[in-house]
């Protein structure tokens, strides 16, 4: 028995697939880089200061882009751009 587990353990697991980022939907929606950094950012639940000091950048340049972002994806909360955004394959 502890042989099967100990083999199991240390056995290499097949990596999963690897995330491919939907180009073409980040192009459609004119999403820069740094949105897209922004993006995946906001999905891991961080707060606007939080994303600022990840990005090196202010509090408040974090509203502006979040406010383009929300424009250009058409929606209104965080949640609503995290879905989307997984819907559409733009973060995994």
């Amino acid at each position: 028995g502890l042989g099967l587990w100990v083999g199991h353990r240390l056995t290499p697991r097949p990596a999963g697939p690897v995330f491919e980022r939907n180009e073409a939907a980040v192009r459609s929606l004119g999403l820069t880089a740094r949105e897209c950094e922004l993006l995946e950012l906001l999905a891991s639940g961080q707060s606007n200061k939080e994303l600022a000091r990840s990005l090196g950048i202010s509090p408040n340049t974090v509203k502006t882009h979040l406010a383009s972002l929300y424009a250009k994806m058409e929606v209104q909360k965080r949640v609503q751009a995290i879905e989307k955004a997984r819907f559409l394959a733009i973060i995994p």
